[in-house]
């Protein structure tokens, strides 16, 4: 059996991860049936004008 809350903090920390590393953009966190399946990050690249 797999222990629910190691694999919750698991999905958190690749979260969070994923929030430090962003400095511009966006974070999706797709859910399905109430467990997160999939985690998307979009990186934008701004240079001054």
């Amino acid at each position: 059996m797999v222990d629910k809350t190691k694999v919750d903090n698991e999905k958190l920390r690749l979260i969070v991860e994923a929030l430090s590393k962003l400095r511009f953009g966006e974070l999706q966190i797709t859910v399905h049936e109430g467990k997160i399946v999939q985690i998307n990050r979009i990186e934008k690249q701004r240079f001054p004008v």
